[in-house]
């Protein structure tokens, strides 16, 4: 795996941070933020109701993003990126997201997910670090080639709003990460969106947030961070706090989610799409092993995986020229029509890299052998090997697919903020002629590939029959995906290397950032989960990865290099 890398590890059996330990950061205080505007909202209808694609993300999975800023010389401490400016913003943002102030509901009737109590607010933290961003001393100001995320404490997770209440919390209404519902109301008792200022010893800054998924996805959730940042620089210069263009915040399909007539509600009943399944139990979407999941990283439920395996953290950065060369061993060599995305390489390669670093371990382990890290060894029987999957998604919202931000019509939006991804998987049969784990860099890339662009769930009319399907069911909570996220040696992906994370579109107080992208969390550290994003280098993509600490030793490089 020929790439810089930063590791950490941690166990699942524990989170980073608890209550009643000391962290390293320490929460100071918490405010209720509310829209600037209190009339925003009032043009939302209330309920506000989420659309069918809404309707898929596990109610308790977050989307995390940090982002961290060296204080120029130019500015004091205290004028870097100050609190009450960056309130003045937020409260500013929420004008342009006013439901994002209420919280989620789910009806007890047909599982339709809305947002109730609009106006109650969001909720940002300030906390401090006692430490620098960086102790290194050959660090450069501005380069950022020495701050990582794994460093941070919690390998970024302390940067994120707190998950429990922490004594700033506990003397106001403010509320931390609460994914739980109240059992009378059926209302969800933590708010959709959660930021955190943390200022280090040095002065630099990170702006830590979380946002829950129901609302959006990685492309909203970035947006939503560069409006913030656009309105804060307007602030900054005394200006109104006017976006240039406003997002798009009403969810497809919104209006059909309630109202199925016998004859759609039959339908959807007999005929799901390809790769969905109706479930004879409610729950979540993607079924009890996520929920066992969600209950193990707030408690000491570790059914998911036991007993608890270690997880490593690692950081993987590719510059363009190894993605080029990626790319190439990608192709088939054999036929000159053929083609792949870097996105397609980077996959099949991580992929197959993962898989055969498994594939050692267990043999190693099999064989009473001392796990030496030998990329040699002798591989288990194929009969042995769990069945090789993957899951990555599809962005529907683009211009080229359902256009769902209008872009093509001139609307004005900026962006699509609600969801609009749907997922491609593939598990490879027994019966497959390709074996994951000798087989070229190109075969397992022409099956990513043909997994992603199949003709039959890769076009919009597809997206549309899987949104009117769940229009139509009766209880949304009978929707399920048909593959299993969590089965042994799964391997996911979420792909946001083609949004903007660093450049002037996110800079504060004329510094743009040197560092971007999710923290290390428990719930993402999952055996085998990797996030793209793009990198500070132009062309480059940064991946985090999270996988089994005892098969990392395994992980070869083309150069016969190992990750630790």
């Amino acid at each position: 795996m020929r790439a810089t890398t930063t590791t950490t590890t941690t166990t699942t059996s524990a989170p980073s941070q608890t209550s009643g330990q000391t962290p390293v950061v320490n929460v100071t205080a918490a405010h209720v933020i509310k829209c600037a505007n209190p009339k925003s909202a009032d043009h939302l209808p209330s309920p506000f109701r989420l659309g069918p694609l809404d309707h898929f993300a596990h109610t308790a999975v977050p989307t995390d993003l940090v982002y961290v800023y060296e204080k120029p010389d130019f500015l004091e401490a205290q004028d870097f990126i100050p609190v009450a400016r960056l309130r003045d913003a937020v409260s500013t943002l929420l004008n342009y997201y006013p439901h994002l102030t209420g919280r989620l509901t789910v009806d007890p009737s047909n599982g339709v997910r809305s947002i109730t109590k609009l106006g109650t607010g969001v909720s940002l933290f300030e906390a401090y670090c006692d430490q620098p961003l960086s102790t290194s001393p050959d660090h450069v100001r501005g380069r950022g080639e020495d701050i990582k995320m794994a460093n941070f404490p919690g390998a970024g997770e302390a940067l994120i709003p707190p998950s429990f209440p922490t004594e700033a919390v506990l003397v106001t209404t403010t509320a931390h990460w609460d994914p739980s519902f109240d059992d009378e109301t059926g209302i969800q008792r933590g708010p959709l969106l959660l930021i955190q200022r943390t200022q280090f010893k040095c002065g630099g800054v990170a702006i830590g947030y979380r946002i829950s998924h129901v609302v959006c996805a990685a492309e909203g959730c970035i947006h939503l961070y560069q409006d913030l940042c656009e309105i804060y620089r307007k602030l900054s210069r005394g200006e109104v706090g006017v976006l240039d263009l406003p997002p798009h915040i009403t969810p497809f399909g919104a209006d059909r989610i309630t109202t199925p007539n016998e004859e759609l509600q039959e339908h959807a009943l007999e005929s799901p799409p390809t790769g969905y399944l109706v479930s004879s139990q409610l729950g979540e979407a993607l079924g009890v092993d996520a929920d066992k999941h969600m209950n193990s990283t707030v408690s000491s439920d570790t059914t998911v995986q036991s007993p608890p395996i270690s997880i490593a953290d690692i950081y993987l950065h590719y510059s363009p020229s190894e993605l080029a060369n990626l790319k190439i061993k990608a192709t088939n060599p054999d036929d000159p029509d053929s083609w792949v995305s870097t996105f397609e390489a980077l996959l099949a390669h991580l992929w197959q890299q993962t898989h055969q670093a498994r594939v050692r371990a267990a043999s190693d382990q099999a064989h009473h052998r001392m796990p030496t890290g030998d990329p040699h060894g002798v591989p288990l029987p194929r009969d042995c090997i769990p069945t090789p999957s993957f899951w990555t998604n599809i962005n529907f919202a683009h211009p080229s697919r359902l256009d769902l931000a209008g872009q093509n019509k001139g609307m004005g939006k900026s962006h699509y903020f609600p969801n609009a991804t749907l997922p491609v998987f593939v598990t490879v049969p027994e019966e497959d002629t390709i074996d994951l784990y000798d087989a070229p860099l190109w075969q397992v890339a022409k099956l990513v590939h043909e997994t992603i662009r199949h003709p039959e769930t890769a076009n919009t009319d597809y997206a549309l029959a899987v949104a009117n399907w769940m229009c139509g069911l009766s209880d949304k909570r009978l929707a399920k995906v048909d593959f299993n996220l969590f089965a042994k040696w799964c391997f996911i992906n979420t792909d946001w290397s083609k949004f903007e994370l660093y450049g002037e579109r996110t800079a504060l107080d004329q510094v743009e950032a040197v560092l971007a992208g999710p923290p290390f969390t428990e719930i993402s550290r999952l055996d085998g989960f990797t996030t793209f994003v793009q990198a500070r280098e132009r062309g480059g993509i940064d991946v985090r990865l999270t996988m089994d600490k005892a098969a990392t030793k395994y992980l070869e490089g083309e150069d016969g290099h190992v990750v630790p």
